[in-house]
């Protein structure tokens, strides 16, 4: 169980900081050539993979089969701000 909860936390740092380095590139208006055909490739299933790590990390979180940690408390705040910024565009 212990693999599997430290795959977990891989999986949570890869995601969170792909988002991370794409938005930051966003918010500085600043996005080479490479940047934005690696952003295309990439956003959509990194999206799709945090928001699925989000929804397994909360069952596991509810089951009481893991413990909350540094590593799923960002990840958790991210996807939140994830999705107020998806709401506050529309």
């Amino acid at each position: 169980m212990k693999i599997i909860d430290n795959d977990l936390k891989k999986l949570v740092l890869i995601s969170n900081l792909i988002i991370i380095f794409f938005y930051s590139f966003y918010l500085l208006n600043w996005e080479p050539t490479i940047v934005g055909i690696f952003r295309e490739i990439l956003i959509i299933p990194v999206f799709l993979l945090h928001f699925f790590l989000t929804l397994y990390t909360i069952f596991k979180l509810l089951t009481n089969k893991i413990k909350m940690d540094f590593y799923y408390m960002i990840h958790l705040v991210l996807t939140f701000l994830l999705v107020f910024s998806f709401i506050g565009n529309n």
